[in-house]
């Protein structure tokens, strides 16, 4: 019980290190977190509409992540989960990443995961590992050979949309997983939240979810820097990060710095509500 709350509590700081905008590698991060409940382990995290057969009718975004062996969260210089450097990413990670396709069944059937409620399941329980079939699910893990695989998911309100887990270890001792589904169920609701908080409710169009470079200029900002600093720092003309400024208003739905920060630092609560419209701090 005692490691149990230990796990959930490193999780659960992990989570809430997430940044609070919709970052391209928003799910690669996600699966960092969530893969810190088990070391060795693979993570891969899809945000997705599903029809009611399962199958995925919408990828939104997802990512994939190698757990690593100190669970301390890494962070940057804003206490933000830190992403992962070019090139760091695990071929095996990415593997999985991207076998998440539309049209495809998810491999596994979610059941009572209503608006906010978690499902949590194994592959050894659903019956997925034992077989020989060509399977989505197989097809996703062949390369790595778990030992067993905690598969979750937490609905959105907009229906068919799910935040879907799966994490798997070829640990041996993985098999007695009771631990970790226990931590699955306890974390996935505070994913939920958190997404929310970086993404909205509502499946958002591609193109409002922040660029690299956007991301960077945003915590340039949110460091105090103003516009011609930045366009010094990074050797860009200041009518360019002007140009970058006012997509991040735009695509965060804020009027002023003091929003953009907010924002940033997951302090305004979901995407898609509403914000007081506060006072311009010259940030133009």
């Amino acid at each position: 019980m005692k490691t149990a709350a230990i796990l959930t509590s490193r999780v659960m700081d992990a989570i809430g290190r997430l940044p609070g905008i919709a970052t391209l590698d928003w799910c690669d991060r996600a699966a960092a977190a969530m893969s810190r409940m088990h070391h060795p382990s693979l993570a891969t995290v899809l945000l997705a509409t599903l029809d009611a057969r399962g199958t995925i009718d919408r990828v939104e975004a997802a990512g994939g992540a190698v757990g690593v062996e100190n669970h301390a969260a890494e962070t940057n210089v804003r206490g933000m989960a830190k992403p992962p450097e070019a090139g760091e990413t695990n071929p095996l990670a990415g593997a999985i990443r991207g076998a998440w396709s539309e049209g495809a069944w998810l491999g596994w059937t979610i059941t009572g995961a209503h608006e906010g409620g978690a499902f949590v399941g194994t592959a050894s329980q659903l019956g997925l590992l034992g077989g020989r079939g060509d399977s989505p699910f197989l097809r996703r893990w062949h390369a790595y050979n778990p030992a067993d695989v905690i598969v979750g998911a937490v609905a959105m309100s907009h229906p068919g949309r799910f935040i879907i887990v799966e994490i798997g270890s070829s640990d041996a001792s993985f098999r007695e997983n009771e631990r970790e589904q226990a931590v699955m169920a306890a974390c996935l609701p505070a994913l939920r939240k958190r997404l929310l908080t970086a993404i909205g409710d509502d499946p958002p169009e591609r193109q409002k979810w922040l660029t690299p470079r956007e991301e960077l200029i945003l915590w340039y900002l949110v460091a105090g820097k103003k516009v011609p600093q930045i366009a010094q720092e990074l050797h860009r003309s200041i009518y360019t990060v002007h140009d970058h400024v006012k997509s991040l208003h735009r695509k965060l739905g804020a009027s002023n710095r003091g929003q953009l920060v907010a924002r940033a630092l997951g302090h305004l609560g979901a995407l898609n509500e509403p914000v007081d419209a506060g006072t311009d701090d010259g940030v133009h």
